[in-house]
């Protein structure tokens, strides 16, 4: 729940600074760099988990050497282009 809340805050305040600054370079880096390291900060404690094997009893009664990994990731449609990079409300002509 408290990394919903996180998220969806970062968003709101990129939502709003992107009007006042949508065309400064620097702006923009500065938010993907901010973003980038707020994934990194979260996710940081599962990063030995995901690097060293453990020893796990797993449900056929058997102990096997697991490593552990992220499944899929749900969000709306705003997180999901500002997680893709992807630019919206630009047109190429």
């Amino acid at each position: 729940m408290f990394y919903h809340f996180f998220f969806h805050s970062i968003l709101i305040c990129f939502n709003v600074a992107d009007e006042a600054h949508k065309n400064d370079l620097a702006f923009r880096r500065f938010r993907c760099q901010l973003f980038h390291s707020s994934i990194v900060a979260v996710l940081d404690s599962l990063k030995l988990h995901m690097t060293v094997p453990a020893v796990t009893l797993c449900p056929d009664g058997h102990f096997h050497w697991v490593i552990y990994g992220l499944g899929p990731y749900i969000a709306d449609y705003p997180e999901q282009v500002l997680l893709t990079g992807v630019v919206q409300g630009w047109c190429p002509r």
